[in-house]
């Protein structure tokens, strides 16, 4: 298996030039479907500052639970808002046809932020793997969806599957202690992937001091981030960077090396905005919303200024 330090070349690379003749289009339509009245905040985070169109989504789409349209619609502007039904207690009831809906010609659907972990959930997971044919990102509480039902159908799977799981997560779905996983991460999260036929990013700090990213061939290591990033909506906003980096035209989904190596790009991206928030901060009064609010200049220094040249950072 090959093993990958990922740069700012490897990062930039993943982004075409921009000719005259394109549009919204041409960069891909994604899903971001999460939230709940517990956890209002995550899923806006995930579009915070537009930090998936920072990164380069040609359209994104929010979807939460109704009861959160009156703290989600003055929060977003260039995205748009896709109501989802809901229960009593504000989670996210699934119903078929709304799914369908929010995901028709979406190159890249994201799902489990703040979405709570109810039987809701792993309804929408299960159709999602048997039915959408696009890039699915599984984080959070889409996960321990998945785990509970111990990874039943996602083998099997119609999409491309992409997981980002912490260690405490990557214990429920593999089955191993987390101590062991800390320790043996890469090993571990590279015999999953190739089991099961999906990407694994594997949030750090483990035994490498770097998060891995695999599709159980190749392995990409991720040494960027902070301590200022320990902190709540720190992974929400990192799920949005990365889906609008799997949604660009040069990633394809039946190329898992491709989408490995874009998951990886997000999490570069992430970790270096990070670490430019908290340069101007500190780790103390960090937030995840600092961090999505640096996105931009980060994506400048690796693209250049102006017309998005190939100028990439060295």
């Amino acid at each position: 298996m090959s093993r990958i330090e990922m740069s700012a070349e490897e990062t930039a690379g993943l982004f075409p030039p921009r000719g005259e003749n394109v549009n919204k289009g041409s960069f891909g339509t994604i899903a971001l479907a999460g939230g709940s009245l517990r956890y209002s905040g995550a899923i806006r985070l995930s579009a915070m500052a537009n930090c998936a169109m920072r990164c380069g989504a040609g359209v994104v789409r929010l979807a939460a639970p109704r009861c959160l349209s009156g703290v989600i619609l003055p929060q977003i502007l260039e995205s748009t808002y896709f109501p989802l039904s809901e229960t009593e207690d504000g989670q996210v009831l699934f119903r078929e046809e709304e799914w369908r809906e929010l995901t028709g010609r979406c190159r890249v659907t994201a799902v489990g932020m703040g979405i709570g972990n109810s039987a809701e959930t792993g309804k929408a997971v299960s159709w999602l793997l048997e039915n959408y044919t696009g890039i699915l990102l599984l984080d959070a509480d889409a996960l321990n969806a998945l785990a509970q039902v111990n990874c039943r159908g996602l083998s099997e799977a119609a999409c491309a599957v992409v997981m980002t799981p912490h260690p405490g997560e990557f214990s429920r779905l593999c089955g191993e202690s987390v101590d062991r996983i800390l320790k043996n991460g890469e090993e571990l999260a590279g015999e999953f992937a190739r089991r099961h036929h999906v990407t694994v990013l594997l949030k750090g700090p483990l035994k490498s001091r770097a998060s891995v990213v695999t599709d159980g061939e190749v392995t990409y290591l991720v040494d960027r981030g902070c301590p200022g990033m320990a902190t709540a909506g720190s992974g929400d906003v990192l799920a949005g960077i990365i889906a609008a980096v799997l949604a660009q035209p040069t990633v394809r989904r039946e190329d898992s090396g491709l989408i490995a190596r874009a998951a990886a790009a997000g999490a570069y991206i992430a970790g270096a905005a990070g670490e430019l928030a908290q340069s101007r901060a500190n780790a103390v009064t960090m937030t995840a919303g600092d961090t999505a609010a640096c996105v931009k200049d980060v994506m400048i220094q690796l693209l250049g200024p102006g017309d998005g040249g190939r100028t990439a950072a060295k």
